[in-house]
């Protein structure tokens, strides 16, 4: 009677086992993906890794990323040969799979191992043609990855203790989303700056507001016009501990623009480097500027990073997360 009492209890057991498992693949279950903040796992055979494919996927995936130190990529890789390719892994948010196939193929499949996750197939019949078909959707990739990334970004944000920003809303007709761990460090007319304080450092976000006419009008171009007021705020406000000494756009090279759009608000992000007049610091800059014309102004979000010999990178990140928390009310376009 005990030997079949303890069958009956086996018996149970793996009919639970069964039904349970049964019903997470029935249901489609699947698990939370993870992953460091900009990251991508990377599937491929470590003889192409090693090679001119490696080296084409580290050129486009790991290139420097715009104002950043030479040394900090867009994006972190790890490298998976597809038989090691383990069950953690492919819990990564950002996984690409490459490999040599008869078919040549690129496709992105959707919460495939985990969700969120973004998953790309690469296929070609030789070394040649998988790097002309990465090349071809390199900026897909990327452009999809970092989407995903922030939104990762503002889902964290919303998980935080956020400052009171009602006087955001007071100044600029507004609100955004900014995390306690920063403070209100100089209020001014149409002129705000948060700081949160780094080990060594800090990072920033200045809001302000200037006319349309100052940004567009016939004696410079948009992106020339711009800079010029993100220079002439910063030489008002952003100073340094040095005699004369203020934040301005560093000269050497000029800033990456590109079009951006934020609810029915067309406008600009800018990356590049600042760097303090007459003084040693320098460092990463996003300066977003949408235009409203509801109010004839142009409403400018300005974070940098003063952070020496220290990673930029994902702070950086962190101020494109809260500035695009930006939602505007009572307003038309």
């Amino acid at each position: 009677m005990i030997q079949l009492k303890y069958l009956y209890l086996i018996f149970i057991v793996v009919c639970i086992t069964s039904c349970s498992k049964k019903n997470e693949i029935t249901t489609g279950k699947l698990n939370p993906s993870f992953g460091s903040r900009n990251h991508i796992t990377v599937v491929i055979e470590d003889d192409l890794w090693n090679g001119e494919v490696g080296d084409s996927i580290r050129k486009r995936l790991a290139q420097t990323g715009f104002g950043l130190d030479k040394d900090e990529p867009i994006f972190d890789l790890d490298q998976y040969s597809p038989e090691i390719f383990s069950t953690k892994a492919k819990t990564s948010r950002n996984i690409v799979v490459f490999s040599n196939s008869d078919d040549y193929l690129f496709t992105l499949e959707k919460s495939f191992y985990a969700t969120p996750q973004n998953l790309f197939f690469v296929r070609a019949n030789s070394n040649k043609e998988l790097i002309q078909n990465f090349n071809t959707h390199a900026d897909s990739i990327i452009s999809v990855f970092r989407k995903s990334e922030l939104n990762e970004e503002q889902h964290a944000l919303v998980r935080k203790e956020l400052l009171d920003t009602d006087i955001v809303k007071e100044f600029f007709a507004c609100t955004i989303k900014i995390p306690k761990t920063f403070q209100l460090v100089l209020e001014h007319d149409n002129f705000l700056w948060f700081q949160k304080d780094l080990p060594t450092g800090n990072s920033n976000l200045v809001i302000y507001e200037v006319p349309i006419s100052s940004i567009e009008n016939s004696k410079d171009d948009i992106e020339d016009n711009l800079i010029k007021v993100q220079d002439s705020i910063s030489k008002l406000f952003i100073q340094g501990s040095n005699e004369n000494s203020y934040l301005i756009t560093e000269t050497g090279f000029f800033p990456s623009f590109k079009p951006i759009r934020i609810q029915e608000f067309s406008g600009y992000e800018i990356s590049g480097t600042w760097e303090m007049e007459n003084d040693f610091m320098s460092g990463p800059f996003l300066n977003i500027a949408l235009k409203d014309s509801y109010y004839d102004r142009y409403l400018i979000f300005q974070a940098f990073v003063n952070y020496p010999y220290k990673s930029k990178r994902d702070l950086l990140f962190e101020m494109e997360g809260i500035i695009k928390t930006v939602n505007f009310y009572n307003n038309e376009n």
